[in-house]
C-alpha cells in the first residue's frame, strides 16, 4: 500500500481538535460571526474564563439551529451562552464551540402575550411589556440574564418565577426538529426545569401578560440595597435549602468576607462570590469547596450550586 494512504493516528485529543477545526471551517457558511480563541471572561458577569476554540454569534434562530446541528453531526462539544450571568468557565477555556445568543433578541406582542427569542435580555423584555402598559413581568427586574437562561433555571424571586408566566417554549429536539413544550412539559421548579436537565437548546418562548403588578423601581432599589450589584459575580452561588437561606447559613458559618486570592464572599450578601479583580477559576472553585464544607460541618446541610460550572 502506498504510504501516502496509510491511516493517520492522531495523538490523544488530536481527533477532537480535528473535528473542531472542520466544524469551525463549516460554520463560515452559516450567517453570523465566528471568532477563534475568544476569551470567555469578557462574556460572563463573573469575568472569569479562558479562550474558547470557537465563539459563534448566529445571526438568526435558524443559524443557531444550523450551528448546533453541525456540532451534533460531528460530535463536537458545544455550549449555548446567553448573558453569562450564572456560569463559571475554567481559565483553561473551552474545547469546542460556544454559541452566543446575544443577537437573537426579537420580541413581538400578540394579544395577551409576548413572543421572545432566547437571547433577549430580561431588562429589554420588561421594558417592552412596560411600553404596552403591563408591569406583570417586572418581578424579573435586576436579574442580569436572557430569556433562554432564565427559562432553563426558572429565574425569579420568592414571589414569582418566569415559569409561572410561560405558555410554551420552543426547543431544538434531540432529533433536530423544532418542538413546542407547554408549561407542564417544562417541569418548572425551584431554580431548575426539564429544559435545564435535558440541555435541549431553547429557541424562543411565549410569555403571558396578566394583571399582576410589580414596581420595577422598588425591586431594583431593594436589590441594590441587599446585593453586590456593582461587583463582578455570577449571582447567587448556591440554591436556598428548603426553609433556609443559603446566604444566612454562609454568614453564620463565619465566611462573610472570606477571600481566596482575588475571589471573595461578598460583605453585602454572603451567597455571592465576587471577583475583586483578576480572580482565577481555581480561586472561585476553592471558595465554593470551603463554603460547602464549613456550612455542612456547622449545620449538616450540603449546599447545592446555583452557578453552572462549565469545564472545557
Amino acid at each position: 500500500m502506498d504510504s501516502d494512504h496509510q491511516p493517520v493516528t492522531l495523538p490523544e485529543g488530536g481527533e477532537l481538535l480535528h473535528r473542531v477545526g472542520d466544524t469551525l471551517s463549516s460554520l463560515e457558511s452559516i450567517p453570523g460571526e465566528l471568532r477563534r480563541g475568544e476569551p470567555l471572561a469578557g462574556h460572563t458577569t463573573l469575568q472569569v474564563g479562558g479562550p474558547a476554540d470557537g465563539f459563534f454569534l448566529p445571526a438568526s434562530v435558524e443559524a443557531l439551529v444550523g450551528a448546533v446541528s453541525l456540532c451534533r453531526a460531528r460530535d463536537v462539544p458545544y455550549f449555548i451562552l446567553g448573558k453569562g450571568s450564572n456560569v463559571l468557565f475554567s481559565d483553561a477555556g473551552y474545547r469546542g464551540l460556544i454559541i452566543s445568543t446575544e443577537r437573537l433578541s426579537e420580541c413581538t406582542l400578540v394579544d395577551d402575550h409576548l413572543r421572545a427569542e432566547c437571547g433577549l435580555p430580561l431588562s429589554q423584555l420588561i421594558s417592552i411589556a412596560n411600553a404596552h402598559g403591563n408591569t406583570s413581568l417586572n418581578f424579573l427586574a435586576g436579574i442580569p440574564g436572557s430569556v433562554g437562561g432564565a427559562l432553563a433555571m426558572n429565574a425569579g424571586t420568592g414571589e414569582r418565577s418566569i415559569g409561572d408566566v410561560v405558555r410554551e417554549v420552543t426547543v431544538l429536539s434531540a432529533r433536530g426538529a423544532l418542538e413546542s413544550l407547554d408549561r407542564a412539559a417544562c417541569a418548572f421548579s425551584y431554580r431548575t426545569s426539564s429544559l435545564l436537565e435535558s440541555r435541549l437548546p431553547i429557541l424562543s418562548a411565549t410569555l403571558l401578560l396578566d394583571e399582576r403588578r410589580f414596581d420595577r423601581k422598588e425591586l431594583l432599589a431593594r436589590r441594590a440595597a441587599t446585593q453586590p450589584v456593582s461587583e463582578a459575580s455570577a449571582g447567587c452561588a448556591f440554591k436556598n435549602p428548603i426553609g433556609r437561606s443559603a446566604g444566612d447559613l454562609i454568614e453564620r458559618a463565619g465566611l462573610k468576607g472570606f477571600q481566596v486570592g482575588m475571589a471573595r464572599v461578598s460583605d453585602i450578601h454572603a451567597n455571592f462570590i465576587i471577583n475583586v479583580g483578576g480572580a482565577s477559576s481555581n480561586e472561585i472553585y476553592r471558595i465554593i469547596d470551603i463554603v460547602r464544607q464549613k456550612v455542612y460541618k456547622s449545620f449538616h446541610i450540603l449546599l447545592d450550586l446555583e452557578i453552572e460550572v462549565v469545564d472545557g
